[in-house]
C-alpha cells in the first residue's frame, strides 16, 4: 500500500496493476488511495500528477470518488475540474453557511456549470437553529441531499475504520446513503458490477 504522494514520486511507473497494488482494500471491489501523511508529503503531488491518475482510474473502474478536502488549492481544483459531479458537505451552522457560500463563489469563478454542483447537508436534524430553506435562501439554490445525525453509527464507522453500511446497515445514514447511490447510479444499478452497485443490494 502506498499513499498519493508516494504514487505521484512514481508515476512514471503507474499502470493498472501499481495503482491497485497502492490502494487500501476495503472491499473486493472498493479500493482506497491514501491521502499523504503530511504536509510536507503534499508538496510531491502536482496537478499534472492529478491528470495521469485520473486518466488511468477512468479507464480501469465503474466510478472513481475524489475527496478533496476542505482548502482548495493547484491540485483539488485540477480534480474538481475533471469532476463529472461535486458533492459539497456542508452542515446547518452559521460557520458552514459562510463556507459554503464562498465556496460556491470560488465554484462561479471557475465557471463550473451549476448542474455539476450538488450540495448535501450532513449531519442534519428537523430540530436545528437553522433551517434547510435558510441554507437554500442562502446559497441560492436546492438542498440536494441530507444525511441525518446519527452520532454513534458515525463515531463508531470512524473508530473501527469500517463502512457505515457494514457496520451499522439500519442507521438513517446508511438508508440515506443507500438511497442517495441509487439515485446516482439510476435504475439499472442491480445489473451493474461496480463496487456502488454491490453495496445497495441487502442481504
Amino acid at each position: 500500500m502506498a499513499t498519493l504522494a508516494q504514487v505521484a514520486q512514481q508515476i512514471h511507473r503507474l499502470d493498472a496493476s501499481f495503482l491497485a497494488s497502492s490502494m487500501i482494500q476495503v472491499s473486493p471491489t472498493f479500493g482506497v488511495l491514501a491521502a499523504p501523511e503530511d504536509p510536507i508529503s503534499s508538496n510531491d503531488v502536482h496537478p499534472e500528477h492529478i491528470d495521469v491518475l485520473l486518466k488511468l482510474a477512468r479507464l480501469n473502474y465503474d466510478y472513481v470518488l475524489l475527496d478533496v478536502g476542505r482548502n482548495l488549492d493547484a491540485v483539488s481544483v485540477r480534480a474538481l475540474d475533471q469532476s463529472d459531479l461535486i458533492f459539497p458537505i456542508l452542515q446547518a451552522t452559521l460557520p458552514y453557511v459562510r463556507d459554503g457560500k464562498r465556496l460556491l463563489s470560488v465554484f462561479r469563478s471557475l465557471d463550473y456549470r451549476k448542474e455539476k454542483i450538488h450540495l448535501i447537508v450532513n449531519r442534519h436534524s428537523n430540530t436545528g437553529d437553522i433551517r434547510l430553506a435558510d441554507c437554500e435562501q442562502a446559497y441560492g439554490t436546492k438542498i440536494y441531499r441530507t444525511i441525518p445525525n446519527h452520532y454513534e453509527a458515525a463515531a463508531a464507522s470512524v473508530n473501527q475504520g469500517v463502512p457505515v453500511l457494514q457496520l451499522a446497515r439500519n442507521s438513517p445514514i446508511s438508508r440515506a446513503l443507500q438511497d442517495m447511490a441509487r439515485t446516482l447510479v439510476g435504475d439499472g444499478a442491480a445489473e451493474q458490477k461496480g463496487w456502488l452497485a454491490r453495496i445497495l443490494q441487502r442481504t
